[in-house]
């Protein structure tokens, strides 16, 4: 009976270990031996060893795409966790009406195919017909101004409003997952904070936030992981001609392999795995250790002592 359970166990869980390693770990594999050869697509790939790694290093605008990536991960993530995270706050009170209607309009850009939402941002921003210019052009007339923005192509306008654009979109899926982490929080942690005489944002810094800090952590861990691998809002904001002031590094893997230099791609490739792992594994170490410290006291001590403190 063990014997058939255990077949039925491995059984159970083959399918799924196929598709990972057929579409995930075996590229991921392949993707790393190919950083060490030059292949054009056809023919033989010839060894490099770390040749692409070294042209990396002197290629012009791998620095400017890595620095963009870093920032807009920087920019993006941690504001739309913390703001859903107030909105969450909010609109799980009792006194807020409405609750579903909000969810969904909220959730709604989540699902929205970001094409649709790249090419709808460009109509916004265009700098001769685009709604936001069309708005402000009662003040450009008050401040004297002839040169209407080009909030696509100007300067550092066009990284400024991706990040802008993935902060709304990201908001709704955190607060999503806020609502149902603060549905599981005690509410005897409230009604005992209140006792102290803990006000209302001293309950939400002191109380909600710490409880739903392993939320906070997958939607940062989660958030980060996406954000390296941003590439569709750029390519469609920027219509296919993206300037280095918004180039990121899945951009330069889609040049590249345009262009047929695959094994280079693959080292940016490389490149991107390496920082995810590092942010990844440097924020569970984090929260690990914050779990670990205060693992020896209980959930009721530990908000009486945030709330007197």
């Amino acid at each position: 009976m063990t014997l058939r359970r255990s077949i039925n166990a491995y059984a159970y869980i083959a399918f799924p270990v196929a598709i990972l390693t057929v579409f995930s770990l075996a590229p991921t594999v392949l993707g790393f031996a190919l950083s060490f050869f030059q292949w054009d697509g056809g023919g033989a790939p010839v060894f490099v060893g770390l040749r692409n790694f070294q042209a990396l290093l002197d290629d012009h605008r791998f620095g400017p795409a890595l620095i963009n990536t870093l920032v807009y991960v920087i920019a993006s993530v941690p504001p739309a966790v913390l703001i859903a995270f107030l909105l969450a706050v909010a609109v799980h009170a009792k006194w807020f009406r409405g609750k579903a209607l909000v969810r969904t309009l909220l959730f709604m850009p989540t699902i929205v195919s970001i094409v649709a939402i790249g090419f709808v941002w460009r109509w916004v921003l265009d700098d001769q017909t685009g709604l936001l210019n069309w708005v402000l052009s009662p003040v450009y007339s008050i401040l004297g101004v002839t040169d209407r923005p080009d909030w696509l192509n100007e300067g550092r306008w066009p990284m400024v409003w991706v990040i802008i654009i993935s902060v709304w979109r990201n908001i709704g899926f955190c607060l999503v997952l806020y609502l149902a982490a603060l549905a599981s929080v005690d509410d005897a942690l409230y009604e005992a904070a209140e006792l102290d005489g803990a006000g209302r944002w001293s309950c939400v810094r002191h109380v909600t936030w710490p409880q739903v800090a392993p939320m906070t952590v997958f939607l940062i861990v989660t958030g980060v992981i996406s954000a390296l691998q941003v590439f569709d809002i750029v390519f469609v904001m920027s219509g296919r001609q993206v300037g280095p002031n918004v180039s990121v590094l899945n951009y330069e893997i889609y040049n590249q392999f345009k262009g047929g230099q695959l094994g280079y791609a693959a080292a940016i490739g490389v490149v991107i795995f390496i920082i995810t792992a590092l942010a990844t594994a440097g924020q569970l170490g984090l929260s690990a250790r914050r779990q670990r410290a205060g693992s020896t006291r209980t959930a009721a001590a530990k908000v009486v002592e945030r709330v007197h403190a």
